[in-house]
């Protein structure tokens, strides 16, 4: 019931967005109203439906070549879906600024239009704005979806333990392979963690958004785990909860990988041994609250000499984390935005702890930008792939 109802509103946003834009532009170019909304209603009901069709029927077919020809299709209609977006939020800023000079213009000579110099600039913005946009949308789309960032940090960890001098770890986060994000992409990503010689892979949740792809995956990754010498470890995100996390929990078991819900793991030994401990998602309402509980739960058995580095997808396990003198901890979840302009993000994500790396008092957290996405329009936050080092 809840997807209809989400469906609904995006095809009523699309069309009510179209219909003003399309208002807007014919009122700058001094064209019939009524056709300007006509087709302003027409292009946001098409992009809504398309995109919405096509992307069901990607959750039906698995690979081949009429995967390969809807998904550059599909990645192109949901950057012109944010291009509408763009547009309208634009020529709506424009459209304030044509109202204000032409009321100026009536109390400065009567019923006096403005002059035709601002008219040729209103006329001009109506063509430039729809066509700039539309292309920063589809060519955001498409290297959005194909661009892949390999991110080499170096860590000096507080009081790191003599063991973990030189140590690598590889994260994948936010993989998502669906739609969008086929086993090519996911291929792609291992290799280029590989490339580094890591000790382990770290995966943060959010793995797969498709269950068609769920035994490819599984078998995929066993197939990987030799060219990690400490093998690969997992956790949930919310997405396993969204498709079916216990389908997706017990197959993934079945794996040689190292599984995570709420608990731990020592990782190395010596006098002061590491721990890598792995959190499950929740959904409750009081965040922190839960957050302090299952903690308590996962590092439970931990000895107070133990060097714990904590997994855990959503960023809001980070400030609980700082309190405990947690070292390190690696998530995921917010994609870093995907939509960044001189440095500010414009989709609505958890803060402070967005994107990137945060250190405080010698303690460190990393919040990757994720390694795939569910939806394709990215601009200047690439998909990532990290390997850590500890100096």
């Amino acid at each position: 019931m809840r997807i209809y109802i989400l469906i609904g509103i995006l095809v009523l946003g699309m069309t009510m967005i179209g219909a003003i834009t399309g208002g807007i532009v014919s009122t700058f170019r001094g064209a019939n109203l009524r056709k300007g909304f006509t087709y302003g209603v027409v292009t946001g009901l098409v992009l809504a439906l398309a995109t919405i069709l096509l992307q069901r029927l990607m959750y039906s077919i698995h690979g081949g070549m009429v995967m390969d020809l809807v998904r550059p299709v599909l990645i192109e209609l949901n950057g012109l879906v944010v291009a509408l977006f763009g547009t309208f939020a634009v020529l709506t800023i424009f459209g304030v600024f044509y109202g204000l000079m032409h009321l100026g213009a009536r109390s400065d000579s009567g019923d006096s239009p403005m002059d035709e110099s601002r008219r040729n600039f209103f006329k001009r913005t109506a063509v430039v704005v729809p066509a700039v946009v539309g292309v920063t949308g589809s060519v955001a789309a498409f290297q959005g979806n194909n661009e892949l960032q390999l991110r080499k940090i170096q860590l000096a960890l507080k009081d790191r333990p003599e063991v973990l001098k030189g140590y690598k770890i590889g994260q994948l986060s936010d993989v998502h392979i669906g739609p969008f994000i086929g086993m090519d992409k996911l291929k792609e990503m291992v290799d280029a963690v590989v490339s580094e010689h890591p000790n382990r892979l770290v995966i943060t949740g959010d793995l797969i958004d498709d269950l068609g792809y769920l035994d490819e995956v599984a078998d995929y990754i066993d197939s990987r785990v030799k060219d990690f010498p400490d093998g690969i470890d997992y956790i949930l995100g919310n997405h396993e909860y969204r498709v079916d996390v216990e389908l997706v929990w017990k197959r993934l078991s079945q794996t040689k990988m190292h599984m995570y819900r709420n608990s731990h793991q020592q990782i190395l030994g010596g006098s002061r041994p590491v721990y890598l401990v792995g959190m499950d998602y929740h959904f409750k309402d009081d965040v922190q609250e839960e957050n302090v509980r299952l903690l308590d739960i996962a590092m439970k058995g931990i000895p107070d000499n133990g060097y714990p580095i904590l997994l855990a997808h959503h960023p809001n396990y980070i400030p609980e984390a700082f309190r405990r003198h947690i070292p390190l901890t690696l998530s995921g979840h917010t994609h870093g935005g995907q939509i960044n302009l001189w440095g500010t993000n414009l989709v609505p994500v958890y803060k402070p702890y967005w994107k990137g790396l945060y250190e405080e008092q010698g303690l460190f957290a990393y919040v990757s930008r994720g390694s795939g996405h569910w939806f394709p329009v990215r601009l200047n936050c690439p998909r990532e792939v990290t390997v850590f080092t500890v100096l």
